[in-house]
């Protein structure tokens, strides 16, 4: 079992990163501003044994390069499906019915 299981939520302009500490049982949260790969790989650098951690991020816009600087670190890291239960926009639906729904829902 890792030391560390956490998740990051993407935003635009930053991560924010719930995570627990396994072994001491610590919970600790926070955020990563700006969001982007320099700061996120500070960040990840500042963890005692990254090799032991385990994170999901949400799969969103901006997943892949967290979950390459996950892999660069040494962590273990995935893309959640959090986004999948929102259900699909109503214009995919119109669009799915055939072309006339298409036309509708623009």
């Amino acid at each position: 079992m890792p030391s560390i299981v956490g998740g990051f939520d993407i935003h635009r302009k930053q991560l924010t990163f719930d995570y627990l500490g396994t072994v001491a049982g610590e919970v600790r949260r926070g955020q990563i501003t700006p969001a982007d790969r320099g700061h996120l790989r500070s960040w990840l650098a500042q963890l005692e044994n990254p090799q032991d951690a385990a994170f999901a991020a949400e799969a969103c816009t901006g997943w892949r390069y967290v979950t390459e600087e996950l892999a660069r670190a040494g962590c273990a890291g995935a893309p959640s499906g959090a986004g999948g239960h929102r259900g699909r926009p109503r214009a995919q639906e119109a669009c799915q019915n055939g072309p006339g729904g298409c036309a509708a829902a623009a």
